[in-house]
């Protein structure tokens, strides 16, 4: 996979996404994780999503 500067998402090693604020894609990304992921943290620039079993079984 190609890293792309315009994507507003990290997805890290310990389940846990990072999603830019500031990225033109920021809505977009934010509805699609919404379906999938719980919001955690969400300071000013980074919010931070987790993966969970509770919100992999809701999506499902």
């Amino acid at each position: 996979m190609q890293f792309n500067p315009k994507n507003p998402i990290i997805v890290q090693s310990d389940k846990t996404i990072l999603l830019e604020v500031d990225s033109d894609f920021y809505q977009d990304a934010r509805d699609a994780l919404a379906r999938f992921a719980e919001l955690e943290k969400s300071p000013e620039h980074i919010h931070t999503y987790r993966l969970t079993p509770l919100s992999l079984w809701n999506a499902a």
